[in-house]
């Protein structure tokens, strides 16, 4: 399915929401994020940061990569590379359909990749005072890729920053 049209209904619902709450949406001083479900841990990336987001596309395999390298899909004649982010951050498998789970695509700084998450929950909005740069528990395999949190509605929203992720070597060297 067409993913930039997805995160534009995403980004519709929740303007439709800010409106039927009262909230004032598209301001300047408000930070939107894409909320995402991974191992069991609910994280949010900054809208800014997520090219698009799509269902599992069909891959090809490859030899000689990491295991949690699936391999490359043909997306619009750009081929995605597919990363299982359960398995390169050495999460327990949640023995979900491969099916279920959606796929957020990032292409920053040259680098076009594709992430392979447990479910995509939407579009959710937050003002600056809700920010607060409080790091998620240094043990967290989330942790050299967090920016900060959230406080919204009595949780805290952990930001996972994929512009990190690329940064990471272990992330950029998929061959075994």
């Amino acid at each position: 399915m067409a993913s930039r049209g997805f995160i534009e209904l995403l980004r519709l619902a929740d303007l439709a929401r800010a409106r039927k709450s009262g909230r004032r949406g598209g301001q300047g001083s408000d930070w939107q994020g894409v909320v995402f479900e991974i191992g069991g841990q609910r994280l949010v990336a900054p809208m800014g940061e997520v090219s698009e987001i799509l269902m599992m596309p069909e891959y090809a395999t490859m030899p000689l990569v990491k295991p949690w390298m699936l391999g490359i899909a043909n997306i619009r004649g750009r081929l995605l590379p597919l990363t299982d982010l359960s398995k390169f951050l050495h999460l327990p498998n949640r023995l979900l359909q491969m099916s279920q789970r959606k796929v957020i695509v990032i292409d920053h700084n040259a680098v076009f990749s594709g992430l392979l998450v447990d479910q995509v929950l939407g579009i959710e909005q937050f003002s600056q005072d809700q920010y607060r740069a409080e790091s998620i528990d240094g043990q967290s395999p989330f942790a050299p890729y967090n920016h900060g949190k959230f406080y919204k509605d009595e949780q805290d929203w952990f930001i996972f920053m994929p512009s990190l992720l690329v940064q990471d070597k272990r992330y950029s060297d998929a061959a075994i």
